[in-house]
């Protein structure tokens, strides 16, 4: 073993100890930055350590989008031995744990998974993807929840039915047939989870419009090609943050399209030192959005199902576009 894996063995023992001891308090980056200098490692070491941490969080998103569930937590473990700050790592070990637990019942992934939906609230009190993991955990957990809500459901179809009733003894019949109170509450509730997962698939297009303009940049080349998809892209995107809802979605899911396809023009015409690290990271941007895009997809095809089924009667809730980015 080299002096650097060493070095490196003694930073993720380190950072393993403290995750795992709720009583010490964690390092910030900074400090643990200047903790590994002090005992040896170099700053290029330092940077190489992290740069390949961001890349096992790309490669975990690659197992995971394949279902290698196992091999995507124990990458993206590895990432946050090194830089337990990365948030989308530990977003991906809490959702690889609960796949783990849903295919393979193995309750000890139910346990990590919420453990690691907690760390990732503690670092991003907002992130909507932790909070999903810990209400579907929450499911599982606990059956007594579960009996509560099954019967206020069946009091709600009870009282709706008691209501229709009394109409029809009490009241003239009326054309219109009474609503069901339940579904419109499985409307609210398939609308947010749709609006949520739409949020998760912003949060991973915003890594690669970070992106992005950084390998423009860095591309050197008079193709007019390049150069026209370059200019029809700024115009796009310009035009996109004036846009909101379905017309919002349709017009990044034709961003993302075109991006796709200026990056495998970039591919087979440059192989730059400053192109090529700048390419891994977008194309894992790319891999994140598609399994989110995918995620996205099904509350969509959940909701629209309901509103086709009830929009007559509950004409607030409108059919959503699908996210069709590749």
């Amino acid at each position: 073993m080299s002096s650097f894996d060493d070095k490196i063995t003694k930073h993720t023992e380190k950072v393993i100890a403290l995750l795992n001891d709720e009583r010490e308090r964690m390092l910030s980056l900074d400090e643990l930055k200047e903790l590994d200098l002090s005992l040896g490692m170099t700053k290029d070491e330092w940077d190489n350590m992290m740069e390949q941490a961001d890349k096992n969080v790309d490669l975990a998103q690659n197992h995971f989008y394949y279902k290698n569930y196992r091999d995507a937590y124990s990458t993206a473990e590895s990432a946050v031995s090194v830089n337990p700050y990365l948030t989308q790592a530990l977003i991906l070990m809490a959702d690889a744990a609960l796949k783990i637990y849903e295919t393979e019942d193995d309750e000890d992934f139910l346990l990590k998974a919420e453990k690691h939906a907690k760390d990732v609230l503690k670092q991003a009190p907002a992130e909507n993807r932790a909070v999903e993991i810990l209400s579907v955990l929450n499911t599982y957990k606990t059956s007594e929840r579960k009996q509560k809500k099954k019967f206020l459901k069946y009091v709600l179809i009870g009282g709706g039915i008691l209501i229709v009733i009394l109409s029809i003894i009490f009241l003239k019949p009326k054309k219109e047939k009474p609503t069901d109170p339940t579904i419109k509450f499985e409307l609210i509730d398939a609308e947010e989870n749709a609006n949520a997962a739409w949020a998760q698939v912003e949060n991973v297009i915003a890594r690669r419009d970070k992106l992005i303009p950084q390998l423009f940049a860095a591309v050197k080349t008079n193709n007019q090609e390049f150069n026209d998809l370059v200019d029809e892209l700024k115009i796009l995107k310009s035009k996109t943050k004036s846009l909101s809802g379905n017309e919002k979605i349709a017009a990044e899911a034709e961003l993302q399209n075109k991006y796709q396809k200026i990056t495998a023009l970039i591919n087979s015409q440059t192989n730059s030192d400053a192109v090529s690290p700048l390419m891994i990271q977008i194309e894992g941007s790319f891999n994140r959005i598609a399994v989110e895009g995918k995620r996205y997809n099904e509350t969509v095809k959940n909701y629209n199902i309901l509103v086709r089924k009830y929009g007559a009667d509950y004409p607030d809730f409108k059919l959503k576009q699908y996210f069709n980015g590749q």
